[in-house]
């Protein structure tokens, strides 16, 4: 297999394969060719003067440093996602901080001088810089929207196949030439890709969709970036290249952010989330877009793809082996087999073996080496691993199982969701309650955030009464009334999180019920969404859950995690929902985010009143109880009285004790700030009564 010839600063070298190169030569060795200079090279100059190693750094250098940046960028961009939304958003800022960096750094540095001798000209622009900013912006949407439907793990599975979107695209554009061999060899990366996405536990069609176009979006961008670099008339190192494709990416992800986002983001968003918070994460995107057009500077973008496979490997194995990801079987199957085809195809059989059998030996050599210099080890390794593999097993066995909140006997489940029961017998005397957990928050603020929802013409009509529910004896009930036109507040234990709040207003008013009950925390998560959800779907004579929460998400019964990946295992979920439906649970469970929703009467007396009972006492108890030795296997949330790690299961569980449980929702409506379009049915988003 014959590969082109890589790219070394400026000019083309001849790159000779691993498996074609001898293991010595008889004749002279010829000096390896020095790294290119930060500075271009003069117009006139063949190649590159000589450089010193004190100048310049070891490619493994920008490996690792791309590595380790790409790593926390991805994390720190997951965790902004899951607290803020808004991908495009992201993104925008994200190129905004990398344009003001570069025009700062070319301002006040010498950094950038580098980009005086660039003869740019309006068709060199768009000739060279405009598809970059293009392809890069559409790479960076796609992507950072995919993050949103699928977890971390499938993302990066999926992204294995990348080098053949690159292979395809330098095909494409002309930078190779076609070989039937080779895309043979990458057919084998395709099936394994394929047979991990069959494999998949919590596939999302729309999400996989983004992350397949994100791909074709990056493998145009690596191809178009290494022919921007090689062209001689445009010589410039890499930040200058930032420095000229960072403002068309920002405009672009700008214009894409006023049209599908703009209208949602309200600035409280922002602050919620924190100015610093974004500060930092705009200079980890900063830092990783300078290592990456430095290492595709000193490399080539199959080099590139290469490095962000291992980056993919250590991400899906933390995600399975730190956060508890759930991986099916055959996904590790597929994926095992695209990661063999992609090393065929970067190595050679002839590589491989060699590489196999040597190991191989220096194996046998060290294990022989031990065991005689310490023959005793040699009989007490295996003894050991004996005696340690009983002991887990005897601890699997043995230990005893913590109780269930699920009824003892179950039904075997349906073919199809249960269908809900509801009680339309209940006659209600007002049209709507608003529901508000509060704990520290200034009265003033939850005020105009309630005089934001009752104004919805939605609310407004049904003539909407506020109870307050205050954790804080600190508070004066009669500030919290003046500031927030509630008709009544009542104080409560510092225990179980806002589900505590609502459980208690549902079983101290059974029999007083609203038409309808917003609940609601004393600080919105995505206001102006919340605010168009109810514009968008709610109506008072169908709905009878509508989740007002950032997203819908399904897990799984056996093994129930957010879609998303974390460490953390709701196995109280599954429970609830066999509590509910009287049936084993065996299907995937819808759940629910944020602690926010709209219910009617109908829905809640639905489900036994027992229930609601049981899980009050649960989520209030003390430490003493048994539900607080629940495993958490080092997940991010802790487990204290006031904040128990049972309420975050409770959280996800309002769509299951609603009887809301159709997983189909998580497919048609899987985010807050998906709109409801002209011509489409209100049961888009939420469960009907009617």
């Amino acid at each position: 297999m014959t590969s082109a010839p890589q790219k070394v600063g400026h000019e083309e070298q001849e790159f000779i394969p691993l498996e074609q190169q001898p293991p010595s030569s008889p004749s002279p060795p010829r000096a390896s060719p020095q790294p290119a200079p930060i500075l271009p090279v003069h117009q006139h100059s063949r190649y590159p003067p000589p450089v010193t190693a004190s100048r310049t750094a070891h490619p493994a250098v920008y490996v690792a440093t791309w590595i380790f940046l790409s790593s926390i960028v991805i994390l720190f961009n997951k965790w902004v996602l899951f607290t803020a939304g808004f991908p495009i958003f992201l993104t925008t800022w994200h190129m905004l901080f990398a344009t003001l960096a570069t025009q700062g750094l070319a301002r006040w540095t010498s950094l950038l001088d580098g980009r005086r001798k660039i003869k740019m000209t309006g068709a060199v622009y768009v000739r060279a810089v405009l598809p970059i900013g293009v392809t890069f912006s559409l790479s960076l949407i796609f992507n950072n929207q995919a993050y949103l439907y699928l977890s971390v793990a499938f993302i990066q599975m999926l992204k294995a196949i990348t080098p053949v979107a690159v292979l395809l695209t330098s095909w494409a554009l002309g930078v190779k030439k076609p070989d039937i061999g080779v895309l043979a060899n990458v057919g084998v990366i395709v099936a394994g890709v394929a047979l991990a996405s069959y494999g998949e536990l919590h596939f999302v069609l729309v999400g996989v969709g983004f992350q397949l176009a994100g791909i074709a979006a990056e493998a145009a961008r690596l191809v178009l970036i290494e022919k921007l670099l090689a062209a001689p008339e445009l010589r410039m190192d890499p930040l200058v290249t930032l420095y000229y494709f960072a403002p068309v990416c920002g405009v672009l992800n700008a214009l894409a952010f006023v049209v599908f986002e703009g209208g949602r983001l309200a600035v409280q968003d922002v602050l919620n989330l924190g100015v610093g918070i974004l500060v930092l994460n705009a200079l980890a995107a900063f830092a990783l877009n300078i290592a990456l057009v430095f290492l595709i500077g000193k490399t080539s973008s199959l080099v590139l793809t290469l490095c962000g496979v291992l980056k993919d490997i250590l991400l899906v194995a933390a995600s399975v082996l730190i956060w508890g990801t759930e991986v099916a079987l055959l996904q590790l199957l597929g994926y095992s087999i695209a990661l063999g085809g992609l090393t065929y195809y970067k190595l050679g059989a002839e590589t491989l073996q060699a590489t196999l059998k040597h190991a191989t030996h220096r194996t046998k050599l060290a294990w022989s080496t031990f065991t005689e210099r310490r023959p005793v080890l040699r009989k007490a390794v295996p003894w050991t691993a004996a005696f340690l593999l009983l002991l887990f097993l005897l601890h699997t066995l043995l230990a005893p199982s913590p109780p269930s909140l699920a009824p003892p006997h179950l039904r075997p489940a349906g073919r199809t969701p249960p269908t809900p029961t509801l009680d339309t017998a209940y006659m209600p005397r007002r049209r709507l309650d608003i529901v508000v957990a509060m704990y520290r928050e200034s009265p003033s603020t939850v005020g105009a955030q309630l005089r934001t929802l009752t104004s919805l013409p939605a609310l407004a009509a049904l003539n909407p009464h506020i109870i307050i529910y205050a954790k804080d004896a600190a508070q004066s009930a009669d500030a919290i009334k003046h500031h927030t036109g509630a008709a009544a507040v009542h104080f409560l234990p510092n225990r179980g999180r806002e589900g505590a709040t609502y459980l208690h207003h549902i079983n101290t008013h059974w029999n007083d019920l609203a038409a309808h009950t917003l609940f609601v925390q004393a600080e919105l998560h995505s206001a102006a969404a919340v605010a168009a959800r109810i514009d968008d779907y709610f109506d008072p004579a169908r709905t009878g859950m509508l989740a007002l929460g950032f997203a819908h998400g399904v897990c799984e019964c056996r093994h129930c995690q957010d879609p998303w990946g974390g460490p953390d295992v709701w196995s109280r979920v599954p429970q609830i929902y066999e509590a509910v439906t009287g049936e084993k649970c065996s299907r995937p469970i819808l759940l629910s985010y944020a602690g926010q929703f709209i219910a009617s009467a109908a829905r809640l007396r639905g489900t036994r009143k027992g229930v609601y009972e049981e899980l009050g006492e649960v989520v209030e108890s003390g430490g003493e109880h048994w539900i607080h030795g629940d495993k958490r296997d080092g997940g991010r949330f802790g487990d204290e009285v006031d904040n128990p790690y049972f309420g975050h299961s409770l959280e996800r569980s309002w769509m299951v004790l609603l009887q809301c449980v159709d997983p189909g929702l998580a497919e048609t409506c899987p985010r807050l700030d998906d709109r409801r379009r002209e011509g489409e049915g209100a049961e888009r988003c939420q469960c009907l009564d009617s």
